[in-house]
């Protein structure tokens, strides 16, 4: 697997850097034979039963303001493909079958065509719509707990950031992502979710990926049943 990161400045807009990024000649001369456009963008999950493509931009705009949104692209160092109000073009989806919902994400419509004029197949996806897929794949895996009312939390940790997913045995119940680049604002943001949950520390498990030894230690203190992926 070869990895090249492509710097975008505060100044530069992200389909510049992606041109010519694209033009690189290991790219131009190799003959893929699928590629996907992974957008690490802010999203957020409607049931499917509620799912209109026709609201998207209306609902997106509603959990995501513009200020709060500009702060989340900071976190992540992605500013210039969120540096104005999303339109309907800019609007994106991903069917999650495993949790019978849909993700809602922007992806700057302008990257998206410099991708497709090199690629026509490409396949658009979706960060946090992978990672709850396979939070879900892993949960399918598990054996039925005795007690039906056990739930499970999954939560990967990010250089800024995590994702965390709880279900009560294959029916997901929450899935969020929280800015956090040090282990205290993790272990505060994490157990803060866990109580508003009403998580019980003695029945329902956590599972952690990507944790570090003294965050594991600190939350074993009030989590008992804390297990490393």
């Amino acid at each position: 697997m070869q990895t090249e990161r492509f710097p975008v400045s505060d100044t530069a807009l992200a389909a510049d850097v992606l041109r010519q990024a694209l033009q690189k000649p290991y790219l131009m001369d190799y003959r893929f034979q699928s590629v996907e456009l992974l957008a690490d963008t802010p999203a957020t999950i409607v049931p499917l039963e509620h799912f209109n493509k026709s609201d998207m931009l209306a609902f997106y705009r509603l959990c995501f303001p513009a200020k709060s949104e500009e702060s989340r692209a900071r976190s992540n160092t992605q500013l210039s493909t969120l540096n104005s109000q999303p339109s309907s073009a800019d609007m994106q989806y991903q069917i999650l079958s495993s949790v019978e919902a849909a993700m809602i994400f922007r992806l700057d419509q302008d990257v998206l065509r410099i991708v497709q004029e090199c690629y026509p197949d490409v396949k658009v996806c979706c960060s946090e719509a992978e990672q709850l897929e396979h939070f879900a794949a892993m949960q399918e895996r598990r054996p039925a707990p005795a007690d039906s009312q056990q739930r499970d939390a999954y939560v990967r940790f990010g250089e800024k950031q995590f994702y965390v997913a709880v279900f009560s045995r294959s029916t997901l119940q929450y899935a969020a992502s929280q800015a956090a680049d040090n282990d205290n604002d993790r272990t505060f943001l994490l157990l803060g979710i866990w109580k508003a949950l009403d998580m019980n520390a003695t029945r329902d498990t956590c599972h952690l990926e990507g944790a570090s030894k003294e965050l594991q230690k600190t939350l074993a203190e009030y989590i008992l049943n804390l297990s490393e992926e």
